[in-house]
């Protein structure tokens, strides 16, 4: 419990940073750029670090899934190796323009590409996402690792529902054809409040302003 009350502490120290500047994580999340443009990647070439083998990056595209508040979407990757292909995928966040989190959902492979894993691997390589971002995208790489630990319980059921998800398509269809299906963008999704889940993760009765715009 106290990983993840420091969790939500990070959380919200992150944003309270940004929030004094104006700024929200939608914001933060493009890496200096202006504007957001459909299927661009934030940072350009992702954040990679190798090291702690993970990669992320923000963009944002249409889906007969996303939220209409969508802004854009965050995809956490573990690293395999160091090649350019040599990732996989873990689960994706989306923000709202004002940059509160709205939803964790899991992606059908095609949508990324890379390496397919079922759900206790995935779990396993998200406790080591751990991105070290340099300049502008630090802050953002502590808040997501941050955001994996403090929802954990959460993604990895999402992650175990995916599975029972593809068992039971793969009983009808065969793996290529479903993992390449382009009607099946998002296998499974649960939406969320920040403010309430920090609120039961570090016993406060309300967050101190970490959410500043998100309402009750």
């Amino acid at each position: 419990m106290d990983r993840v009350r420091e969790a939500a502490e990070r959380v919200v120290a992150v944003q309270m940073r940004y929030a004094q500047r104006g700024l929200g994580m939608a914001q933060a999340a493009l890496a200096g750029a202006t504007a957001l443009e459909p299927w661009r990647h934030h940072p350009r070439h992702d954040v990679i670090d190798t090291h702690n083998a993970s990669q992320f990056y923000y963009h944002a595209h249409g889906s007969l899934r996303s939220p209409a508040a969508e802004h854009g979407h965050f995809h956490l990757f573990t690293r395999l190796n160091d090649g350019p292909a040599d990732f996989m995928h873990l689960v994706a966040l989306s923000l709202d323009a004002r940059g509160l989190p709205l939803r964790w959902f899991v992606t059908n492979r095609w949508v990324t590409g890379g390496a397919w894993a079922d759900a206790d691997t995935a779990i396993a390589a998200l406790t080591r996402f751990a991105p070290q971002a340099r300049g502008r995208m630090a802050p953002v790489g502590e808040w997501l690792t941050a955001m994996t630990v403090l929802h954990g319980g959460t993604i990895a059921a999402l992650l175990r529902r995916r599975d029972a998800v593809v068992r039971r398509r793969l009983a009808h269809v065969d793996a290529e054809s479903f993992f390449d299906d382009r009607s099946v963008d998002v296998i499974t999704e649960t939406r969320i409040s920040l403010e309430h889940h920090l609120a039961r993760a570090a016993g406060w009765a309300r967050p101190p302003m970490a959410v500043a715009g998100e309402h009750s």
